[in-house]
């Protein structure tokens, strides 16, 4: 097991990629601390990650707030003494088009997507500094790298998540620090459910996103991994010849 006696904090972790993900990294030996704004659902994913052998703690956490985001660090330093892996998971998508976009809406995109990545990742920058080691992964999306029509809140918010994690991997470089962003495509979760109509059975699991951040997080020191885009085979685009002449 790659990352025995390692400690992972996870938000969003009580469904979807962020299950998978503490489930993933279990298996390798990795104790979770599991954060989410439903105790019940992080404390049933503490339990599967139990049954698998490694500690679990389960913090009631909403990430917008500063507050909790110190009580989750406090938490985990208190149990764990420290933390190796952080993955910023949690999220909210609201979409509309921009004459229809509410300004609460966008403030809580803001919040949760961005402003909570940020408050996380200062939570557990400077003790993974001083110990000269850690991970920081961020569940980015492929908005944001690539928007689409009413996607302009939730794309600003994670085209913002993309460079905060490109700028904490550059400050981390001298203490052996390490950020990645991870920008899947479609994945069959209930946010997707709930902003889509998909046929589910083309779209990538949370497994599949669960298992890139468990490859990367047990690299060796010296391979850097700044960013994945992983999609489902059905939903790759298809190949074209652009504008070029037919026959070449």
């Amino acid at each position: 097991m790659k990352l025995e006696g390692k400690t992972a904090v996870i938000t969003g972790a009580g469904r979807g990629i962020g299950r998978a993900t503490a489930l993933a990294l279990a298996k390798e030996g990795c104790n979770i601390v599991l954060a989410a704004i439903e105790l019940d659902q992080v404390e049933a994913v503490a339990a599967e990650v139990r049954a698998i052998g490694p500690e679990a703690l389960a913090v009631q956490t909403d990430v917008q707030y500063k507050s909790q985001v110190t009580a989750l660090a406090q938490a985990a330093f208190d149990r764990f003494g420290a933390v190796d892996i952080l993955m910023n998971n949690a999220g909210v998508a609201i979409h509309n088009s921009i004459p229809n976009i509410k300004e609460e809406d966008w403030d809580f995109m803001m919040a949760v997507n961005l402003k909570g990545t940020f408050l996380c990742t200062q939570a557990f920058f400077q003790h993974m500094c001083d110990r000269r080691s850690g991970h920081i992964v961020n569940i980015v999306s492929r908005a944001g790298k690539v928007a689409s029509a009413k996607f302009g809140g939730y794309a600003a918010s994670k085209f913002g998540m993309l460079g905060l994690t490109q700028t904490t991997d550059q400050e981390g470089i001298e203490f052996g620090v390490k950020a990645t962003a991870i920008c899947p495509g479609a994945v069959d979760t209930q946010q997707r459910s709930d902003n889509h109509v998909d046929d589910r059975s083309q779209l990538l699991q949370p497994e599949d996103v669960a298992d890139y951040v468990a490859f990367i997080v047990t690299r060796h020191p010296r391979v850097y991994i700044g960013e994945v885009s992983p999609i489902a085979q059905a939903l790759k685009p298809l190949p074209g010849g652009g504008w070029l002449k037919p026959g070449i």
